[in-house]
């Protein structure tokens, strides 16, 4: 936590050297925040252009229960965003610093990750809002315990609806992993379920599944739910955890997070 609390102070100590230099501007109502993580699904929308939008949490996962379990994996993921137009938006971002306790202990800052996503269309009264992205994958340190390098590619498509009070993200998508040599493709779909609650508060729902694609990434699945709470449009934390289909991948997780648009770097 020390390390992550480290890089989000440098992180926001740069926002601000930024800000000053470029004359950016602190964000307002209309920056309003879309977290992904540490959920599965994401929406088809974009944070305005100009906004920087920073999601970062604390993951734990228990892999297997009772006599059958293989111990404990706790992550620190993050993910940066960058909307530049209305249709276009960068993405860089990590899995983070993880450790893993059980027969095979292991810690590593896992892969980096860099994408772009490309908002197609907005939601009209019967259709849904549709976007795509696609996101590289690259290793870190080589000789870290329990690491495995390898070269990955993730692409995603997402559609977007609000019905009501209700607001529906779905996702489907493919992982290619290991694709500098026997690529190994792994399918996958979330479908997220997301209301207001007296402001600030709101809840979500998700259920999702990931293929198998042995030997680098099993099979998994779970239901997750969250509580958040805004107390700005452009923050957002949440509590939540989840419960697996495949316990020998992992039988629950727990989690917590914070969205934040800390500077709209132009409007």
């Amino acid at each position: 936590m020390k390390r992550a609390t480290a890089a989000a102070l440098a992180s926001l100590a740069c926002l601000t050297s930024a800000r000053a230099a470029s004359g950016a501007e602190w964000p307002d109502a209309s920056a309003r925040v879309l977290p992904c993580r540490p959920t599965i699904a994401c929406t088809a929308d974009l944070v305005p252009p100009g906004a920087f939008e920073i999601e970062s949490g604390y993951l734990y996962r228990r892999v297997g229960v009772g006599a059958k379990s293989r111990g404990s994996q706790r992550s620190l993921p993050f993910l940066l965003k960058l909307t530049l137009a209305p249709w276009v938006q960068l993405q860089a971002g990590s899995n983070g610093y993880s450790v893993s306790r059980g027969a095979v202990p292991a810690q590593y800052l896992d892969d980096a990750t860099l994408g772009v996503k490309v908002h197609l269309i907005d939601q009209s009264a019967r259709a849904p809002s549709l976007a795509l992205s696609a996101t590289a994958s690259v290793p870190t340190f080589a000789g870290q315990a329990g690491y495995l390098r390898t070269y990955d590619a993730l692409f995603t498509v997402y559609a977007t609806k609000d019905l009501g009070p209700l607001h529906v993200d779905l996702n489907a998508g493919m992982n290619v992993w290991r694709v500098e040599g026997a690529p190994l493709p792994q399918t996958f779909a979330a479908l997220a379920l997301s209301m207001n609650l007296p402001p600030p508060f709101g809840i979500m729902a998700e259920a999702y599944a990931f293929s198998d694609a042995a030997p680098v990434a099993a099979r998994d699945g779970g239901f997750l739910f969250a509580v958040t709470h805004s107390p700005r449009a452009w923050l957002m934390f949440d509590l939540g955890g989840d419960v697996g289909f495949f316990p020998a991948t992992h039988a629950y997780s727990v989690f917590v997070g914070m969205t934040i648009v800390p500077v709209t770097l132009w409007r």
